[in-house]
């Protein structure tokens, strides 16, 4: 009977053994966990606008370029200019999280203090680590539960000081939704981060923070290089800027305190051409101000500038604040030849080859107007505006190398022996006509062609200071040349002008020009049958000495 009664319980503690041992094999894997590795790749600012927008100051359209020109004496032009660091197509709100694709990718100095907090799927704050960029490794390692999801928050001053810390509206019941940061510094450069992922039980896994920054930078740059003065004092400041901030943790939204005012501009670099000073701006504003109480720029002292108002600033967003003084534009006789200054730089009034006995602004434009056609690299002219339109007997069709006219670089052009320009000018670069076209109003001259058969002459581009409206340069739409066999296009209907730049990254190597576009340099502005082998006009400027 005894050994019945053993027989049948041998399977009842089987069973119980067998159940034990699952449940504390299923414990296990709940309780095991991995470590979590933390690094920084990087932070990045917010994108705005159109970037084939433009807008004056005082349009409250969110446009990436803003601009406006002020005279501050008869002799001295300031031009303010605000944009939009690489602007694209999206919009930013104050709400980190839905602004966003990133533009601007920027570098966290190693050094740099940054929390990462930790909350489980259901919101409940679980720990924190506080963390220095480039020295992860020395804080104490987080491990968390294999197999579970959770919500990850970083955020940093972008300091090497220590961060706020985190507020519970209900300190007995912390949760993501009751989290932020108080009292925030309004200059300090917030940044944040949120991901919610689920630990993998397959070695340690690594959490890689890309910041996103929650106010506005402007870096201002105070430049008067091109007339050779230096800046001895500027006084100013910008609005709207709130003294500090609260930050909801959850989805970084911003609520601004205290009362809003200006926010110095402090410039380092003084008693040079050139000054500059960087702000954060705590602010989201349509209708903000620049106001310069003083600037002293070699013997002239200004205290009356008048105030720049209607700037569109928005959060999350980098800005460049370029304040450009240049000598006032005008008109002279510069080494023998009629030019304009116009945006600090000279440039001759007639095309290279044209009559300059004729006057360079007759509306309509004149044959005798137009000047010659050149390829890109070539000293020596392959057509004037009396050649036949049709193909050229021996064209060139081989290519000179990019730098053919600029030993230099783009941003300090050198003249080449292969240049066509006469002594003391050369052929411009990309830039230069960007400056033109910044400095200048566009608008037409003549009737302009409408398709590439009629071959008219009449039709011109003219560009008139935004300083001056009695300087102008007029631009005729002579056309060009074609590569392949140097047959006339488009005279009429448009003008197409070399510049100095070419790479093989960036070919645009001219300026084109039509009735409907106006004047660009971009890729998106190129004609058919385009290449270096090409004849176009060329309009030189002058060599700053």
């Amino acid at each position: 009977m005894k050994v019945k009664k053993i027989l049948l319980w041998i399977p009842i503690v089987f069973i119980y053994f067998f159940m034990y041992a699952c449940k504390k094999n299923s414990d296990q894997i709940s309780m095991d966990k991995a470590v979590v590795r933390i690094s920084v790749s990087g932070s990045q600012y917010g994108e705005v606008g159109n970037s084939a927008s433009r807008a004056s100051l005082t349009d409250g359209a969110a446009k990436p370029v803003q601009s406006q020109v002020i005279a501050l004496d008869r002799d001295l032009v300031l031009r303010v200019e605000l944009t939009a660091v690489n602007p694209g197509e999206t919009t930013v709100s104050s709400t980190l999280t839905s602004a966003k694709k990133a533009n601007i990718e920027q570098n966290v100095a190693s050094g740099i203090k940054y929390k990462v907090a930790v909350f489980d799927n259901s919101g409940k704050y679980l720990t924190e680590r506080d963390y220095t960029r480039g020295q992860e490794s020395s804080t104490e390692e987080l491990k968390l539960d294999v197999g579970v999801s959770y919500t990850f928050i970083a955020y940093s001053i972008n300091s090497t000081g220590s961060n706020p810390s985190i507020t519970f509206s209900d300190p007995a019941n912390k949760t993501l939704s009751t989290a932020s940061i108080s009292g925030l510094n309004g200059t300090d450069d917030f940044m944040y981060f949120k991901k919610d992922t689920e630990i993998s039980g397959t070695g340690d896994n690594n959490l890689s923070v890309n910041f996103s920054h929650a106010f506005s930078k402007i870096i201002t740059k105070l430049d008067a290089s091109s007339t050779n003065k230096n800046i001895a004092e500027i006084e100013a400041t910008i609005d709207s800027h709130f003294p500090s901030a609260d930050v909801q943790l959850s989805d970084a939204s911003i609520t601004r305190s205290g009362t809003a005012g200006e926010e110095n501009l402090n410039f380092s670099g003084l008693n040079s051409p050139v000054a500059t000073a960087t702000n954060i701006l705590n602010g989201n504003t349509t209708s903000g101000t620049l106001k310069i109480s003083k600037l002293t720029i070699g013997t002239l002292t200004r205290t009356d500038i008048p105030a720049i108002g209607n700037l569109k600033i928005l959060p999350g967003i980098q800005y460049n604040l370029n304040l450009t003084i240049t000598d006032t534009d005008g008109t002279l006789v510069h080494l023998g030849q009629f030019s304009a200054k116009i945006g600090g730089l000279i440039w001759m009034q007639h095309n290279l080859g044209a009559n300059t006995s004729e006057n360079p602004d007759q509306s309509p434009t004149t044959n005798a107007l137009l000047g010659d056609y050149y390829q890109f690299g070539y000293k020596q002219y392959v057509a004037t505006a009396n050649t036949p339109y049709g193909a050229i007997a021996g064209w060139n069709t081989t290519s000179a190398a990019d730098g053919a006219w600029n030993s230099g670089t783009e941003s300090a052009p050198v003249k080449t022996a292969t240049d066509p320009c006469p002594s003391g000018f050369r052929v411009p670069s990309r830039a230069e006509y960007e400056n033109l076209i910044n400095s200048t109003t566009a608008s037409n001259a003549g009737t302009w062609a409408t398709s590439d058969g009629q071959n008219t002459t009449g039709a011109a581009k003219v560009l008139t200071s935004k300083t001056n409206p009695n300087v102008k340069l007029t631009f005729p739409a002579g056309g060009y040349r074609k590569a392949a066999d140097g047959a006339m296009v488009w005279r009429g209907g448009a003008g197409v002008y070399w510049t100095l730049s070419a790479t093989s990254a960036s070919p645009v190597r001219f300026v084109f020009l039509n009735s409907s576009i106006g004047i660009g340099t971009t890729d998106g502005n190129q004609p058919y049958n385009i290449g270096t082998t090409s004849g176009y006009h060329i309009r030189c400027i002058a060599i700053q000495r």
